[in-house]
């Protein structure tokens, strides 16, 4: 085989590499492409159900301490025949002594738990937040390995072509 075809079937070969790569990258880039287009739909879709959510639990609280407290405040007889306090005496009346007490035992409950979903929200977000910095990081390291690749692929393809033209003089 001449110098000539040696030249054009290596020509011939990288350019056909070349054209398998960017028909990759071009069909890598178009599914990337893709699937961001969806990510602000699935975004928005879990923040409705969690609104809607939040929504039904709030109207299902609201229910459910409507129903006790009309329950609490009526003649209810009980399955065992025991009869509850009727008007006269009710059970703020008759709960007098325990109401405060009841209350500031709630309101500090209400406030520890307040506390601790503050603390593991803003733990979360620090995650979410680290984990984006994270990915910028690894974007980083991907351009120094491609950078630090691409130097040694041309260290070798001089010193390659180096050795090859001193085999030729040689000849």
């Amino acid at each position: 085989m001449t110098d000539t075809n040696k030249n054009k079937e290596t020509s011939t070969i990288a350019q056909d590499s070349s054209e398998i790569f960017d028909t990759y990258k071009q069909g890598v880039l178009k599914v990337t492409e893709e699937v961001s287009k969806f990510q602000p739909q699935y975004a928005q879709s879990i923040s409705n159900l969690q609104q809607e959510y939040l929504q039904l639990t709030k109207e299902f609280v609201n229910k459910v301490f409507a129903a006790q407290r009309n329950w609490a405040g009526s003649n209810v007889t009980s399955t065992n025949n025991t009869a509850f306090p009727s008007s006269p005496y009710t059970p703020y009346a008759t709960y007098a002594p325990y109401a405060e007490q009841f209350r500031r035992q709630a309101n500090e409950i209400t406030a520890q738990a307040l506390s601790v979903f503050d603390t593991s929200n803003q733990l979360a977000i620090n995650a979410i937040n680290a984990a984006r910095e994270n990915v910028k990081l690894y974007g980083k390291a991907i351009d120094a390995v491609t950078e630090y690749n691409n130097n040694v692929a041309d260290a070798w393809s001089s010193f390659y072509s180096s050795a090859q033209r001193q085999q030729y003089f040689r000849q």
